[in-house]
């Protein structure tokens, strides 16, 4: 991978997938914002990226709410314009059945898996536009029809709606999203699986795409 000086922001950066793609950035010679709500892990990932031969800051941040988001794109972009966003935060609880999950879990996980990340390329895409390049990853999920676990599934089918649309809302220009489905990872969301070390690498493929790839996509890895 080609990442050397590249400005990479990732949220849920503090454990899990975004941590293993946060220090593989980092080996890879980028500049990698970790993004996250709980400051001790974001910090210490940001240590790890530093070690493994990048530059790590940790930046604090709530993705379902937009004053965080922006407060936390601003200290990022002290490091540089935001070349490339993977929206990895993520939450699935409720595990009930849709006449059991109360409103309030529905809405906690549509805020975190969706307006997260509408809000984080709402607030970055427009610089993308103006210098006429970057990439956007969207973590989506492997399976989106699992009983007992409606809002979950809901959610990464939106992610995948706003992905494809987004996508063609950027035709002719050199900015380009993806949404990624990596197998089950064993992370503490869900035990069992891949370890996320054996996936960053597809992942991270897809934050490096030359001009003209196609965008909009939803792309299953193995």
């Amino acid at each position: 991978m080609n990442l050397q000086d590249k400005v990479i922001l990732i949220t849920g950066a503090g454990s899990g997938l975004g941590k293993a793609l946060a220090i593989s950035a980092g080996q890879a010679g980028g500049k990698v914002i970790c993004a996250g709500r709980r400051k001790d892990r974001i910090e210490q990932t940001a240590a790890e990226v530093t070690k493994a031969g990048g530059v790590g800051m940790a930046v604090e941040m709530d993705v379902t709410d937009e004053k965080s988001v922006a407060k936390g794109v601003k200290q990022a972009e002290k490091n540089g314009p935001i070349e490339i966003l993977i929206n990895n935060a993520g939450i699935i609880t409720g595990m009930k059945a849709v006449q059991d999950l109360p409103v309030e879990e529905w809405d906690k996980i549509m805020a975190t898996n969706v307006r997260g990340p509408y809000l984080l390329i709402r607030a970055i895409l427009p610089g993308m536009i103006q210098r006429g390049v970057g990439r956007i990853v969207n973590i989506s999920a492997p399976i989106k029809h699992l009983p007992k676990a409606s809002a979950y599934c809901a959610s990464k089918c939106a992610l995948d709606s706003l992905t494809k649309a987004v996508g063609y809302e950027l035709k002719g220009v050199d900015v380009i999203i993806n949404a990624v489905e990596p197998p089950f990872l064993d992370t503490e969301m869900h035990k069992g699986g891949k370890k996320p070390e054996e996936v960053v690498a597809q992942i991270l493929e897809l934050a490096e795409l030359d001009a003209g790839s196609q965008s909009g996509r939803i792309v299953k890895i193995a």
